[in-house]
């Protein structure tokens, strides 16, 4: 066990973290979940606690989905979470549980709780992509739309939201999602990033539905117009027009691309994201 109790955290004197892991895990075996959180207390490496905090969490939303008033019971146990999970310093950690927290929250009806978690994770995964992408993701994949707008909103850089928001436009169409990846698209507010990603659902169309491929290219091409750097602009344009002449199975021509009129010669074009309805009126 010398190695084990190694990685999982040894203090002399006192239990090892593999042991209070186990007890933990039997108790909620038996629906024992105050039992568990108070056994939170023996843990001394975070990365424990974290798998702990996951496990009891996990627990209490499956218990949740049997009982009524599952909000009287079950929210003074996650609010009995929240010491444990601000006493994390590694900030990641942290953020990722607050929006674990924050899910469980809404999922049993306390609004009011869910919101407070919520804005904490966010502020905290601001640094981390990553961890934003998923904060945003759990939300999305549990239905909360509302709340997911409403964890945007949080994020001031607009640039980092919208490489997470094109991420998640992604997974959620390859998943057969559609209108959520729309929805999803329709929250980027620049148009290189919201044509990068109509850019991508073309890509994953073009083996499987040329129409709909060329419609997504279509409706990138008019966003990535708009594109203010003529560079970026002209990248991008380059890879579209690539695109759909490799979906036509023509080659690119580059005086089409060339001779395309620029931003400042065309009138206003309307650059939102396809709605579900567009899609069976577009070209």
């Amino acid at each position: 066990m010398g190695k084990l109790d190694e990685l999982f955290g040894v203090i002399k004197g006192k239990r090892p973290d593999t042991e209070v892991l186990t007890e933990i895990e039997d108790r909620l075996l038996v629906d024992d979940i105050p039992g568990a959180i108070a056994l939170l207390e023996e843990l001394e490496r975070e990365q424990n606690v974290v798998i702990a905090v996951r496990m009891i969490l996990r627990k209490i939303l499956r218990m949740r989905e049997s009982e009524e008033n599952a909000e009287i019971r079950f929210v003074p146990l996650l609010k009995g979470l929240v010491p444990y999970v601000n006493g994390i310093k590694n900030e990641r950690y942290r953020a990722l549980l607050l929006g674990e927290l924050a899910l469980g929250f809404y999922v049993i009806g306390a609004e009011l709780e869910g919101d407070f978690a919520l804005k904490a994770s966010i502020n905290l995964a601001l640094e981390h992509p990553d961890i934003l992408r998923d904060i945003i993701m759990n939300l999305i994949n549990a239905g909360l739309f509302p709340k997911a707008g409403y964890a945007m909103k949080f994020v001031k850089d607009r640039e980092k939201l919208d490489v997470v928001l094109v991420y998640l436009a992604e997974v959620l169409y390859e998943r057969g999602e559609e209108e959520k990846a729309l929805a999803v698209i329709g929250h980027i507010t620049s148009n290189f990033h919201r044509a990068v990603a109509l850019f991508h659902l073309a890509e994953f169309e073009k083996t499987r539905n040329r129409e709909k491929a060329l419609q997504f290219v279509e409706w990138a091409i008019r966003i990535a117009e708009r594109i203010e750097d003529p560079d970026a602009r002209f990248e991008l344009m380059l890879k579209l027009y690539d695109l759909r002449h490799e979906i036509l199975g023509e080659p690119l021509s580059l005086s089409e691309l060339l001779a395309r009129e620029t931003p400042q010669e065309k009138g206003p074009v309307e650059d939102r994201g396809p709605s579900k309805g567009e899609a069976s009126e577009e070209p």
